[in-house]
């Protein structure tokens, strides 16, 4: 009787663990992991096909714990459709304070910004004459940034110890050109030139860039460059050393602080466009919207934005629009602190499996988000049976066509038949979408590695993915 008890139990714990523990990888699958030889605790994968439901799951390393860098923004992106709609728009206020007398503000232009990423220096140019065709000229006060919108969040911009680079950028309610200068680099002669883009007042660049010989490799990593203060001035000061052979490349940095950035801006193109403005800069977190209203730009809708996101992996996107579903959803100071409990809950009213997840930031830019390629495969599920399918599906990356494949898979056998999102940082490669086979079935595929050697693993995805799609 005890023999029989023994078996028993032994059957009913077999029933209790999850299947794929025990599944076979097909042999082919089998035979491309072998050829690989990454650490077999290194990645995870899983094939599902969406058609053909009678399809065996393949699935491999499902219940563990991975940082899945940019495939986050899968997850961000569905939330923000899920729970602002495609046709939600931000919307930035210029208001004003005092009495408008004969083209005179005697008082304070304020801007209050609700976290639109997109905003752009041509954005801001279109406000001033809009506002200067209503007949305020000259404004005799200060200018007035409405952080309201969102709390204090952090100020460290060390991920990767680069902070002025443009995935750096920290979420804030106020963004212009994507709180980044672009700068231009080239070569005449013997003569090494950089320029800026805007060129702002205040702003003085050093150049003690070395010029060398030799193949353009890797040319970023070769430069270094940082900002100092001296009076009123901010000094950017670029090092290191370019190659004749690099010609013609551009860098966007993060060179001034976000509000700083904005007003410098704002003075340059309100005085250019046939104002005049000579005001200070104030800082409120204290909502200003009682003020009365001038003018108020409105962004592009979100069903396209999200494609921003997606396609170009766009951090501080990500981020600000993760902060938004905050700000219009919940009545809590919106910080990035809360947004792993707000994600729980949203997973537990989908029904999903979240035990474990950690959800640092919108974007992925994190050490310590992690998922499980079966959290993140129910996920993919719930996009394609949702309504809107359409608008995250349409976000993605096509295969050897545009956003960050496109100079990818241009000789696969699955060229323009997949719709990837695609994840990258140290140590960490990550892959996943929405796959039609040759068969026409539709398949979603995952690949996450977390690896010393993870960079490399890009042909034994495609492998992978070149097996799911036969």
């Amino acid at each position: 009787a005890g023999n029989i008890a023994m078996k028993f139990l032994r059957i009913l714990i077999l029933c209790l663990v999850p299947f794929s523990v025990f599944a076979e990888l097909p042999l082919e699958y089998k035979k491309i992991i072998k050829k690989y030889k990454f650490p077999s605790n290194s990645f995870t994968f899983a094939v599902k096909n969406l058609t053909n439901t009678s399809e065996p799951l393949i699935i491999y390393n499902e219940k563990k714990f991975f940082n899945s860098a940019s495939l986050v923004k899968i997850i961000s992106t569905f939330i923000a459709i899920d729970k602002l709609g495609p046709h939600f728009k931000w919307k930035s206020d210029f208001l004003y304070n005092g009495k408008e007398v004969d083209g005179v503000l005697n008082g304070d232009l304020i801007f209050k910004g609700r976290g639109d990423a997109t905003f752009s220096i041509a954005d801001l140019e279109d406000s001033i004459r809009k506002i200067q065709r209503k007949g305020i000229k000259k404004i005799k006060g200060n200018l007035i940034l409405d952080l309201s919108y969102f709390a204090m969040n952090s100020k460290e911009k060390n991920f990767d110890n680069d902070p002025m680079r443009a995935y750096n950028v920290l979420p804030h309610p106020i963004v212009i050109q994507s709180n980044t200068m672009n700068f231009v680099f080239s070569v005449a002669k013997n003569n090494f030139k950089i320029e800026s883009n805007p060129e702002l007042n205040n702003i003085e660049i050093q150049n003690n860039v070395k010029l060398t010989k030799g193949r353009c490799i890797d040319w970023r990593s070769k430069l270094d460059y940082r900002t100092e203060k001296k009076n009123l001035k901010t000094i950017i000061i670029f090092g290191g050393k370019y190659s004749r052979n690099c010609g013609l490349k551009e860098l966007d940095l993060s060179a001034l602080e976000e509000n700083e950035y904005f007003y410098r801006i704002f003075k340059k193109l309100w005085n250019a466009n046939g104002g005049e403005f000579n005001g200070n800069l104030e800082v409120s977190y204290i909502d200003q919207s009682d003020s009365e209203l001038l003018y108020s730009h409105i962004s592009r809708p979100l069903s396209e934005i999200v494609r921003d996101i997606n396609k170009y992996s766009l951090n501080l996107m990500a981020r600000n629009t993760m902060l938004t579903v905050l700000a219009e959803d919940t009545d809590s100071l919106v910080l990035e602190t809360s947004l792993n409990e707000y994600v729980h809950q949203w997973f537990e009213k989908k029904d999903l499996i979240h035990k474990g997840l950690f959800f640092e930031n919108g974007a992925g830019l994190s050490r310590k988000s992690f998922l499980t390629s079966e959290q993140l495969l129910l996920v993919m599920e719930k996009i394609y049976h949702d309504p809107l399918m359409p608008e995250i599906l349409a976000s993605f990356p096509i295969s050897g066509i545009d956003g960050t494949l496109k100079r990818r898979m241009h000789y696969s056998s699955f060229k323009k038949s997949a719709h990837f999102k695609t994840g990258s940082m140290r140590n960490v490669n990550s892959i996943a979408g929405f796959l039609l086979d040759k068969n026409k079935n539709m398949k979603i595929f995952i690949f996450i590695i977390n690896d010393e050697k993870a960079k490399e693993s890009q042909n034994f995805q495609e492998a992978l993915i070149s097996e799911a799609f036969k």
